[in-house]
């Protein structure tokens, strides 16, 4: 059953269970959905007498006329370019550009910054475990604290990730000698970190790629490209 179809269906189980003289508590515990939802189905069936959504414009164009003749020209006859010339052709042509297209995929990304600026920063397409955040702190954020020769002057700040509180990282962690921010559960994220990563991805707005290896060459001018006065 599709998600529609469900929907629909969930809306006249509503019903019918109200006319059988069901609370809408119970009505809620049957149907696995919401009193809200309950309440929206009750609500929809007295003023439109239905139980389906309306049809929808869907999502804008984002390509005028000119625009689909041009991408026609850039993918059509002899002289079809390939995707990523493609996307460059036509972005340049767009005042808001479209999605970049070819080999796809995606990165992690870690950095360090303090007071003075950006430190070492790693890039990789494998997942964070405990095993390669051990590494990150020891071969990326040690040399950090080093070129800024922050000895022990500072404090390292990271949330409450599973693979940072995990028992290898944090043996690892009193290894280096790191003092970490105490980061109490469900608090806030006031990560200054979060600020930067708004500004990376401002950066990476206003360039075209399209595979992993020039997003990750983006990644890496935009980090060196922040200023510590920022």
């Amino acid at each position: 059953m599709t998600q529609k179809l469900r929907r629909d269906y969930q809306r006249a189980q509503c019903i019918a269970l109200r006319n059988a003289g069901m609370t809408c508590r119970e009505i809620s515990t049957i149907a696995g959905i919401s009193k809200s939802s309950v309440q929206r189905a009750f609500k929809r069936f007295e003023e439109r007498d239905d139980f389906y959504d309306r049809p929808r414009s869907g999502r804008p164009k984002k390509l005028n006329d000119r625009n689909v003749r041009m991408l026609q020209r850039l993918t059509q006859n002899e002289g079809r370019y390939p995707s990523r010339e493609t996307c460059i052709r036509l972005n340049n042509s767009l005042g808001n550009p479209v999605a970049a297209v070819g080999g796809g995929g995606r990165v992690n990304f870690w950095g360090a910054i303090n007071s003075k600026g950006t430190g070492c920063f790693r890039i990789c397409t494998e997942n964070t475990s405990s095993d390669v955040y051990c590494g990150i702190l020891e071969n990326y954020l040690i040399p950090t604290v080093q070129l800024y020769q922050l000895k022990n002057n500072y404090i390292y700040q990271h949330d409450n990730s599973r693979y940072h509180v995990s028992r290898q990282t944090q043996t690892k962690i009193r290894e280096l000698d790191i003092q970490c921010l105490e980061w109490p559960a469900k608090s806030s994220d006031l990560n200054v970190i979060e600020h930067l990563w708004s500004v990376i991805d401002d950066k990476l707005k206003a360039r075209t790629m399209c595979s992993v290896k020039e997003l990750s060459e983006a990644l890496s001018t935009a980090w060196l490209s922040i200023k510590p006065e920022l």
